[in-house]
């Protein structure tokens, strides 16, 4: 189902710059409200002038891709994960363009989309990525006191993290609900699902907690976290 604030958009972009565009399609996806792949014509020659043009319509706050026919490719690549934010949509875009995407305007470009032929590295490359940020992120999160949102923030981190390691079993329809019963059913990793239990229910007990509680609820959260990364990386490469 297409939301109204992309209905609406989309109407002001076909209005405004439609003869400039070969077509507009909508990607849901698991963890964001989805966004848009805009393909311009082959004879538009500057993008950035057209990406302005976009801009000026007001566009929704979603990923917007504007791409050529020839740089579609672009949409199955990994991507780079950073921390916390952005999060990287790339390792499941492409499956839910393709599989699930909705076309709004002009052609379809579903049947151009490639998968991604080989997702054996996507975690390799997600989990040196985590490694290389969360210490940097937790002692500035320690800093501000930000004890409750540390702990959340590392659970959902744990679920984006099993997504990706489900990429290479092909299990790419996934939610956030989801996530944590099929990596459980697909690795039988006992250690690591026991990590991730640990970390869920010191963020379900996060309301009730004060702050020398929260405190020593952050470290003990952020030792699960890499108890996590520790344990998975033999059984998901």
């Amino acid at each position: 189902m297409i939301d109204e604030q992309i209905s609406r958009f989309t109407t002001r972009l076909i209005a405004s710059i439609g003869g400039q565009l070969e077509s507009i399609t909508f990607y849901p996806h698991p963890f964001t409200n989805g966004g848009l792949v805009i393909v311009p014509l082959d004879d538009v020659e500057f993008i950035p002038d057209l990406i302005s043009e976009i801009y000026e319509c007001d566009p929704p706050p979603v990923m917007f891709y504007c791409l050529r026919r020839c740089e579609l490719f672009e949409l199955s690549l990994v991507g780079v994960f950073g921390w916390p934010n952005p999060l990287e949509e790339k390792p499941h875009l492409a499956f839910w363009l393709k599989n699930k995407g909705i076309v709004l305007h002009g052609r379809d470009i579903r049947e151009e989309i490639k998968l991604p032929a080989d997702t054996s590295g996507f975690f390799e490359n997600h989990m040196q990525r985590c490694r290389q940020f969360v210490r940097n992120w937790a002692l500035d999160q320690l800093r501000r006191k930000n004890y409750r949102g540390m702990i959340k923030e590392l659970e959902r981190q744990t679920r984006y993290l099993m997504a990706t390691a489900l990429l290479s079993k092909n299990e790419w329809d996934v939610s956030l609900e989801t996530i944590p019963n099929r990596f459980d059913r697909l690795f039988k990793n006992g250690q690591a699902n026991q990590a991730w239990e640990n970390m869920a229910a010191l963020a379900r007990q996060t309301a009730e907690m004060d702050d020398r509680i929260s405190r020593q609820s952050a470290f003990e959260a952020l030792w699960f976290f890499e108890q996590f990364l520790l344990k998975t990386g033999e059984y998901t490469r």
